[in-house]
């Protein structure tokens, strides 16, 4: 009893400290069975299932391996990773075959390191098929939100003062929880390091797991000098929304060539009739002088 009330104190405490610290997080728990199924192993050779998993924007990572062998004789178990072959299980599902005190089942819990594919494979030595029940379950935890912009193309590459520049990408939210409103800001970064804004994108949502398109046209202003430019992308640079990885919300990406003023004609106009104008005016100021003589 007093060890429940101490519970219950230490609960009441951490929801009061928590909001004021804003240091400790209290992660959305999430449980995912990837495998449930049952495996016919033939005699003297092996079966294997796979399943992929995403770490990003997941923390507290536990997968769950559960087995157990039909016949009551045992198999041999090994599970690896696609990347690195690293073997993070290797075990039996029993004892000895004769052994009273054989359990006939397996289960073991691992970390997974990386995102990626992972392979469960039963072996059985024997000279006669088995059959084993397997089941996998994924259990990790989501604190916030998690996005990542990807660059998609700029064009044109070459750009006159008061011509439009084109930049699409695409924002990807990796984590199982959305993100509220944020803008997207969209900079042309100099040589030297100096920014250029040149639009600014709110956005309302990003849904769990979703990827949004963005496509931004805007005109190059005079204030941007000439020069060599590359294309900087933020996320949410005010900090609208805690994340995950505040890390990787900044791409650059793209060149772009701001060549300044344009040498082509203004619209309307024709090459030369600035000459032509002078010219009559000077004739209509001789002419007007003659009359006056």
């Amino acid at each position: 009893m007093i060890h429940f009330r101490f519970e219950i104190f230490t609960i009441a405490v951490l929801a009061i400290l928590v909001p004021a610290l804003g240091v400790l997080s209290i992660y959305d728990t999430f449980e995912i069975e990837l495998i449930n199924e049952r495996l016919t192993v033939p005699a003297e050779k092996y079966s294997y299932v796979s399943f992929n998993v995403s770490l990003i924007g997941k923390t507290q990572n536990r997968i769950s391996v559960d087995l157990k062998e039909i016949n009551e004789k045992y198999v041999n178990i090994y599970l690896f990773d696609e990347d690195s072959f690293r073997l993070y299980m290797e075990g039996k599902s029993a004892g000895p075959v004769f052994s009273a005190r054989a359990e006939k089942t397996y289960s073991k819990v691992f970390i997974p390191e990386h995102s990626g594919n992972y392979y469960l494979v039963v072996e059985n030595r024997d000279p006669f098929k088995k059959t084993v029940d397997v089941r996998v379950v994924w259990k990790y935890g989501v604190s916030a939100p998690d996005l990542f912009p990807e660059f998609v193309g700029v064009y044109p590459s070459e750009v006159f003062w008061g011509e439009k520049l084109c930049i699409d990408f695409r924002v990807k939210n990796f984590s199982p929880m959305k993100a509220e409103a944020h803008y997207i800001v969209i900079y042309l970064e100099s040589e030297d390091g100096k920014l250029f804004e040149i639009d600014r994108i709110k956005v309302d949502t990003i849904l769990a797991e979703e990827t949004k398109s963005f496509s931004s046209e805007k005109l190059v202003s005079e204030n941007i000098p000439r020069g060599l430019y590359r294309v900087k992308i933020v996320v949410d640079p005010l900090n609208e929304i805690e994340e995950y990885n505040e890390t990787n919300n900044t791409i650059y990406v793209g060149k772009v060539f701001v060549k300044g003023e344009s040498q082509t004609p203004t619209r309307g106009t024709t090459p030369g009739f600035e000459i032509f104008a002078s010219v009559a005016a000077l004739a209509s100021v001789s002419l007007l002088i003659r009359k006056l003589k």
